[in-house]
């Protein structure tokens, strides 16, 4: 599967007239050749040409790694020695004949050390942003990856299910965060999170993104869980919100609110509507109800071997959703010292309609 997203991926890079495609460390190193390489001080950079085998420069004692890559590339290992990581870059770019090329790279995740290596060693080449190349790959998702995705979700909700009865007052928000990845880990997820779980309560679930602290859960508090899991490098992205005890009329009045456009949304999806299109089906809800300014986030991002990744449901992109795109859907409403909900579904883009591929119950209960 991966050797043929090399062909897409070259037939694109001709169409683009980009002769060289550098990618170091990460998830697109990943995805074209199944190799986990994290970031670190010690470069490892794929080298896609537009014709031709790709090459591979990594550190010399990840040779047995490298040896795992599940489509053909050429090899050039350096030493520990950093005065001669030049020499090695050098031999592949002679290699590729890189001189005077033209380099794409992902603007978000290629780094200066190995963005100067590679142009020191080609001489005179000219690099470009091959983001909308590597979008126009990776957005559509193939049954492999949706398979992965589905894996990774109910991972997430097994965990969940596990956490419920630990919940109560008196119990802090980093206590249920770190139990909540216990049971993450103990489901299955891969230890690399896709984010760090956000348990937000109280006035803190007014903070979209709040992190996790010593705060104690009280009585009559709104609670956000914001979590995911990660199988075979794909991940899940949920969030499910509580009333903690007592009364709260407030924060029932917009649970009901954002439930409706959680509803709203997740029904109006499908192949064809645009982004915003479907951004504006969960947001009018939110504003004829008189919380529109509260609702300051996009409406959902799509997921994959990232967490936030194309396609994003906001109201700038007027792009229309297709068939294997999978994003969330997640409108909310914060109200600043009070708190906040939000509902988080997970979305596959079908032919026959869209599929909410998550299943835990959405409306927001007490507990």
């Amino acid at each position: 599967m991966n050797q043929n997203r090399i062909t897409l991926l070259q037939d694109l890079m001709t169409t683009e007239k980009q002769d060289i495609l550098a990618i170091n460390a990460g998830v697109d190193l990943e995805y074209f050749t199944g190799l986990k390489f994290h970031l670190s001080e010690r470069p490892a950079v794929l080298l896609i040409p537009s014709k031709g085998k790709p090459a591979l420069i990594f550190p010399e004692f990840e040779q047995e790694k490298a040896k795992q890559s599940i489509i053909d590339l050429e090899f050039f290992p350096y030493p520990e020695d950093t005065g001669l990581w030049p020499k090695v870059f050098l031999q592949a770019a002679n290699n590729l004949e890189l001189s005077k090329k033209t380099i794409g790279v992902a603007p978000e995740s290629m780094r200066f050390l190995e963005m100067d290596l590679i142009q020191k060693a080609a001489g005179h080449s000219h690099v470009v942003s091959a983001m909308e190349i590597l979008k126009a790959l990776k957005i559509q998702k193939d049954k492999e990856e949706i398979m992965a995705i589905r894996k990774a979700i109910s991972i997430a909700e097994k965990a969940f299910m596990t956490l419920l009865s630990q919940i109560k007052p008196g119990v802090s928000e980093k206590y249920l965060a770190n139990q909540l990845i216990i049971h993450l880990l103990t489901e299955g997820s891969e230890p690399d999170l896709p984010f760090n779980p956000i348990i937000a309560s109280g006035p803190n679930s007014a903070n979209p993104h709040a992190m996790p602290g010593d705060r104690v859960i009280q009585i009559g508090d709104a609670l956000i869980i914001d979590w995911g899991a990660r199988y075979d490098g794909y991940v899940s992205d949920l969030t499910r919100s509580f009333l903690v005890g007592g009364e709260n009329a407030e924060m029932n009045q917009i649970a009901a609110v954002v439930l409706n456009a959680n509803q709203a949304a997740r029904a109006a999806a499908r192949a064809g509507i645009s982004a915003s299109d479907l951004d504006k089906t969960a947001r009018d809800v939110i504003t004829k109800a008189g919380y529109g300014d509260s609702f300051t986030h996009r409406t959902g991002h799509g997921i994959g071997l990232l967490a936030h990744e194309d396609p994003y449901i906001s109201q700038t992109n007027s792009s229309p959703l297709k068939i294997g795109m999978v994003f969330t859907i997640e409108p909310g409403i914060y109200l600043p010292g009070r708190g906040g909900i939000r509902i988080e579904d997970n979305i596959l883009v079908s032919e026959e309609a869209c599929e909410t591929l998550t299943s835990l119950p959405r409306e927001v209960k007490v507990i």
